[in-house]
């Protein structure tokens, strides 16, 4: 067949797509899972916590990179597949890659959807219904990490995979405005993140513990700017706690820096806990500490808010619209160990303080429900399956 025969074709299915009863065939591509010991994140929860509210509506199947332990299984009525090999880490992430490009162009599929990650390169096949879900961008913090060149590199390469969708879903503003300085001509629509419903429910019973709870990678969460801050307010407070919650690559990493800073009394490292053990943490901890670099949403930060913990967060990404200062918690500088740690002190030192964020934070957190976000998700994926309904000049600012 010709390409011109094979655009006709594909069109032609989309038309019927539209018009059908049937579900549609949904394919969401992205290599974090929740229970993947190197990367956890929150991109991988907000997949779970939509598709297990659309099923019914569409026939879903996430499709992971592998890890230890993991298999294809169906989670809350969803399809997981996992794809690569499951160790070790870096080679996981280059065979889904490769993995999932070629399912990409094989597989059947009325809608195909990517969690945007510079560090996975899929690239959306040209003429068929294929959307990005962007959070952040990898480059802009890339030559911090890696030097000026690498950060070149990605940046190409994020341009290439984000100019080869037919639609983006934002999660942020920022992650929209950055989509549109990319891919001026490609329709971009805001879907953001929720919070599970039961958090709005936890009795607080604050004690005097600092609480961190999220991935462990050292420079995207800002792990080596926490550490930083706890020793310097154990010189000040030398009962001050920290307690770390969360999965990730870097934990030996954090382990020793915890070493090197002389602050092992200070600091205990949880590994991964359950729904329960992490109400309990938002039950109990004083303050939840967000030193991030950067965020595409920070989903940490609005479930710390919808359970009334009061939030020291980053002016990063999205967090600023997230965090909604000072109603959901304190905005500090990134990459400012001093800061973190004199805001932790004051908001320690003011009990009122921490009670009024309490209750101006849930109120705050109200924005954020799953199930409206998984209505607006399935508003994208039937767009990206149409080949791209119309959207007003209103819509896509």
């Amino acid at each position: 067949m010709s390409a011109a025969g094979a655009l006709s074709a594909d069109r032609a299915a989309k038309t019927g797509n539209a018009n059908r009863s049937s579900p549609l065939e949904v394919l969401h591509f992205i290599y974090d899972d929740p229970a993947n010991p190197w990367v956890g994140g929150g991109g991988s929860v907000r997949a779970r916590e939509i598709y297990r509210r659309l099923v019914g509506r569409i026939d879903a199947t996430i499709v992971t990179g592998n890890f230890p332990g993991a298999r294809d299984e169906t989670i809350d009525g969803v399809r997981y597949r996992r794809l690569g090999s499951s160790r070790p880490y870096a080679w996981s992430r280059v065979s889904y890659a490769a993995a999932a490009n070629r399912m990409l162009r094989t597989t059947h599929y009325d809608a195909a959807l990517f969690d945007f990650s510079g560090y996975t390169p899929l690239f959306m096949p040209r003429h068929r219904p294929t959307g990005i879900v962007l959070h952040h961008l990898t480059s802009p913090t890339a030559g911090a990490r890696w030097g000026g060149i690498v950060s070149g590199m990605i940046g190409e390469l994020e341009k290439t995979m984000l100019r080869r969708a037919t639609r983006i879903s934002a999660t942020s503003q920022s992650s929209r405005e950055a989509a549109n300085r990319i891919a001026p001509s490609t329709p971009v629509e805001m879907v953001s993140a929720g919070v599970p419903e039961e958090l709005f429910g936890i009795q607080r019973r604050p004690q005097s513990f600092l609480l961190y709870f999220g991935r462990l990678d050292i420079f995207h969460k800002g792990i080596d700017t926490l550490l930083e801050a706890v020793a310097l307010l154990a010189k000040r407070r030398p009962a001050i706690e920290l307690r770390i919650a969360g999965r990730g690559s870097s934990a030996s990493r954090i382990s020793a820096m915890i070493s090197d800073l002389g602050i092992e009394k200070n600091v205990k490292l949880l590994g991964a806990v359950s729904d329960t053990e992490r109400n309990e943490l938002l039950a109990t901890a004083a303050i939840q500490l967000m030193p991030s670099r950067f965020e595409g949403f920070g989903l940490a930060a609005a479930e710390a808010m919808a359970a009334g913990v009061p939030l020291i967060a980053t002016s990063v990404g999205s967090l600023p619209e997230v965090v909604d200062a000072p109603r959901g918690g304190v905005l500090i500088p990134p990459e400012n160990p001093a800061a973190l740690a004199d805001a932790a002190g004051k908001m320690l030192d003011d009990p009122y303080g921490r009670s009024t964020l309490s209750i101006t934070a849930r109120e705050s957190a109200r924005r954020f429900s799953w199930s409206a976000v998984a209505d607006a998700h399935l508003q994208f994926i039937r767009h990206v399956a149409s080949g791209g309904a119309s959207m007003t000049e209103a819509e896509q600012r």
